[in-house]
């Protein structure tokens, strides 16, 4: 495979998975403020941003902090290119230039995705239509991955595919509990909290199936992060990854650092890295992933 080709589609796997997860943060952050009326809104929605990483790209546009301006800037906004309009566009323009490699169910379904953000993207700015916006786009996003499960060959293609979806998970996780960990710290014992952590990323169900019914901060945290079974948890996520290194070449830089950070994700004090703000261990597993991007890219594109 050309270099040019895996590239674009380890990037597609991440452009897709990023309109995902904006979709469910959005969601859930919407329903978490509407049964705690009393919290200060703007912080809450506020927040988005912070966990996309995108505080000097918002302050740059001019939008005022609040519900209208951060949905506006996170769903829709062009000059965002993290948006989730903007991720379909660039997951779309991906596939478009490597369309004899996947099946053309996939190219059909993300060109009907594209019309429909067209069509209705002004409905997610709309807070009364926006939560049925939403559910469609996660939806969507389910839907392409799930033909690319049922549908395409297990090789080259569909693992730099795979590593770019977990690679974009893993990262989210760790923006997630970074930012919530640390505004959870003086309100350990609130399980709108941590349920409001789990539910950003699909996990209630698993977590009361396979951890406990209850929710506590130290099991929710340790769940995210060193679960070996739910795909949204960081070392599952780049348990993945590893496992699609392996079936290519001159991987050994990879799966060394992959191994190195999994073994200090298992290791370290939950209990600890919540009392004492798990910023700088956070920061440390951002840069973990940034660095293996760079050896991804490096070495394969």
């Amino acid at each position: 495979m050309l270099s040019r080709v895996a590239e674009n589609i380890y990037w597609m796997g991440r452009y897709l998975e990023r309109a995902e997860n904006t979709a469910r943060l959005v969601s859930v952050t919407g329903t978490l403020l509407l049964d705690q009326p009393g919290t200060n809104r703007s912080h809450g929605w506020n927040r988005l941003v912070t966990i996309t990483g995108c505080n000097a790209a918002f302050a740059q546009t001019g939008e005022q902090p609040g519900e209208a301006g951060v949905t506006r800037f996170l769903l829709v906004a062009a000059d965002n290119s993290s948006s989730l309009v903007s991720s379909v566009a660039y997951a779309r323009e991906n596939l478009r230039a490597m369309r004899d490699t996947f099946p053309g169910e996939f190219w059909e379904g993300i060109n009907d995705f594209s019309l429909f953000l067209r069509e209705q993207s002004g409905a997610g700015v709309e807070a009364a239509h926006r939560h049925e916006f939403l559910h469609a786009v996660i939806g969507r996003c389910q839907t392409l991955v799930g033909i690319l499960m049922g549908t395409l060959s297990r090789g080259v293609a569909f693992d730099f595919f795979s590593m770019g979806q977990h690679m974009e998970r893993a990262d989210m996780c760790t923006r997630i509990l970074d930012v919530d960990v640390a505004a959870g710290q003086p309100l350990s014992g609130l399980d709108s909290l941590w349920l409001h952590l789990l539910r950003s990323v699909s996990g209630e169900p698993m977590y009361r199936r396979h951890v406990n019914p209850r929710v506590n901060a130290v099991d929710v945290v340790a769940f995210l992060l060193r679960d070996r079974r739910f795909p949204r948890a960081f070392n599952f996520c780049l348990h993945e990854v590893e496992r699609c290194l392996e079936t290519l070449d001159h991987n050994a830089l990879g799966i060394q650092l992959i191994k190195r950070v999994e073994r200090s994700v298992d290791t370290r004090d939950v209990s600890g890295l919540i009392a004492d703000g798990p910023g700088a261990f956070m920061d440390e597993l951002q840069q973990a992933l940034q660095r293996l991007h760079e050896i991804l890219s490096a070495t394969y594109f």
